[in-house]
């Protein structure tokens, strides 16, 4: 009997898809028999250039942050925000005095009334059903820290259950003590739509700040037009929308090369950003004290442990150059990444224009593109940023110019 696809090992895959040899002993090249355990239908591992923010004060503390992204200039206007909230004294964090992950019980066609009292009248159970259905967590000082309804309209409702999942991103934790609780509510079995964690971290808010002098930003006209930008955002969903993507530029790149879900976390940010209706810019920046002032709050859920970043070195290696004590830890540093980020694309444009360092980031892509050695990327680099029009054929025959 033939196997089925998912049967197949990671071979036999490539062999089904009649690849020419060059392409599978490229895909065959990035085989990791680690991997293969951890998404269905494996095939070979997708690699993400990695580059290092280099020295970000946080709380006092220099931070080394690796940062996992595709974009040329991305890391090159992250060290630059960086050199430039350090000059003000770095970035500070603030967290909530216990951060937690929030699952749901969904409910439909029941009264508000009857249900929010059901739950006001068995908390003891509730909270006895969560410490059977994960003790693990009880053990190293997590587990359920409250439970609330919380009514959506006229006919629909969630219990809201506030659970503390410690340095793990908790999803697992969660669903398996939400399954759990479905059963208390059985007189309701009819009403309950299903259980499941919500990824917006409204029990995770944190908030990163810093300051940057006149002198270091270029003077108070830069420093007024990037409060100006910033402010257009708040009002504009188009600049807005620019501007939380490079945003999450940085703070992307760094989730992703801890191994953490950074769809999760977008999705959340996305949300708190039209979180009155209106989509807004998440940083905010003043002027306070004749210095610049830049603030961000996002709900950021991340771990350090469990799941795949425990299953993925590459994730544990990260985890290990920053020197990340927990997962709070790391939300203040991701943040701080994303304040530096910002702030490097504001003054960028603010300056004069996001083009001219972006694209000489851009035309070291172009140029391995075109087949350039590593000793040539340099040289041509610096060939096409005096042109005033670069394209692949142009670049290509400089290249070939070169060579002669």
């Amino acid at each position: 009997m033939a196997k089925k696809y998912y049967e197949l090992t990671p071979n036999e895959r490539l062999a089904f898809l009649n690849l020419n040899e060059h392409v599978k002993a490229e895909l065959q090249a990035n085989q990791s028999d680690n991997n293969a355990q951890i998404v269905e239908n494996y095939m070979s591992d997708f690699r993400v250039p990695m580059g290092l923010l280099k020295d970000i004060i946080i709380d006092t503390h220099l931070v080394n942050v690796p940062m996992a992204i595709e974009e040329p200039s991305v890391i090159a206007a992250a060290n630059n925000g960086a050199k430039l909230l350090n000059s003000g004294g770095g970035v500070a964090v603030k967290l909530p005095e216990r951060t937690a992950m929030i699952g749901q019980i969904l409910f439909y066609g029941v009264n508000f009334h009857t249900l929010h009292q059901f739950v006001t009248t068995h908390q003891e159970e509730i909270f006895d059903i969560a410490k059977r259905a994960k003790p693990s967590i009880y053990k190293r000082g997590g587990g359920l820290v409250t439970v609330n309804t919380r009514q959506i309209s006229d006919d629909e409702m969630s219990v809201d259950f506030k659970i503390d999942t410690k340095d793990a991103m908790g999803a697992n934790i969660v669903n398996t003590i939400l399954e759990a609780e479905v059963s208390l509510f059985s007189e309701f079995d009819k009403h309950i739509l299903g259980a499941i964690l919500t990824n917006y971290a409204m029990a995770q808010l944190v908030t990163v700040s810093g300051n940057v002098t006149f002198e270091a930003i270029g003077g108070r006209d830069i420093a007024e037009k990037i409060v100006a930008l910033n402010r257009f955002s708040k009002n504009d969903s188009y600049r807005a929308v620019t501007e939380n993507k490079g945003l999450f530029n940085g703070i992307g790149a760094v989730v992703l090369a801890t191994g953490n879900d950074w769809r999760a976390v977008e999705a959340s940010g996305h949300a708190y950003a039209s979180q009155d209706g209106h989509y807004r810019s998440l940083t905010h920046w003043t002027i306070v004290d004749e210095q610049l002032h830049g603030e961000l709050t996002l709900p950021i859920s991340v771990g350090t442990v469990g799941g795949v970043i425990t299953a993925m070195n590459q994730a544990k290696n990260v985890l290990d150059i920053i020197h990340t004590k927990s997962a709070d830890e790391l939300r203040g540093i991701i943040l701080a990444v994303g304040l530096a980020q910002n702030l490097a694309a504001l003054k960028a444009i603010a300056a004069g224009g996001i083009q001219r360092g972006h694209m000489r980031m851009q035309y070291r892509a172009l140029a391995v593109q075109v087949g350039a050695l590593p000793q040539e990327v340099p040289i041509l680099v610096s060939k096409l940023t005096s042109l005033p029009q670069v394209d692949a054929a142009r670049a290509t025959e400089i290249l070939m110019e070169m060579r002669r």
